[in-house]
């Protein structure tokens, strides 16, 4: 056996770094990339019943070009202070580099934020 065949296709590293301008919000980026497609799901944890505003990037350069993805939406967080974000596809290929980025807004105030990246 070959010692590139011991090595799988794509190697994955993620970077993250989170930010939370308010303890009470915690953001989970469910970020995976499986068969050459990058799947984002994010999920926010935080008092229940409020209301939030975010805003997710997800950017991709590679071979092929750069591919760019915006979304916004609102979402309220249930009784047990959870919500899913929308989701995002994108296709990789395992010399792209890509950026998730994703903020959460009450009102008008940033109160979480993470991103993720490769390499």
């Amino acid at each position: 056996m070959s010692l590139r065949s011991r090595i799988p296709a794509v190697l994955l590293v993620f970077c993250s770094a989170a930010f939370s301008a308010d303890a009470a919000y915690r953001l989970d980026m469910g970020a995976s990339v499986r068969g050459g497609n990058l799947h984002v799901e994010p999920r926010v944890t935080g008092p229940a019943g409020t209301a939030l505003r975010y805003e997710m990037q997800v950017t991709r350069q590679g071979g092929a070009g750069r591919s760019n993805s915006r979304q916004a939406g609102s979402v309220r967080l249930d009784e047990s202070g959870r919500a899913r974000l929308a989701s995002n596809d994108m296709s990789v290929g395992p010399h792209d580099a890509y950026r998730v980025e994703v903020k959460l807004y009450e009102g008008g105030r940033l109160v979480a934020e993470e991103s993720v990246r490769h390499p």
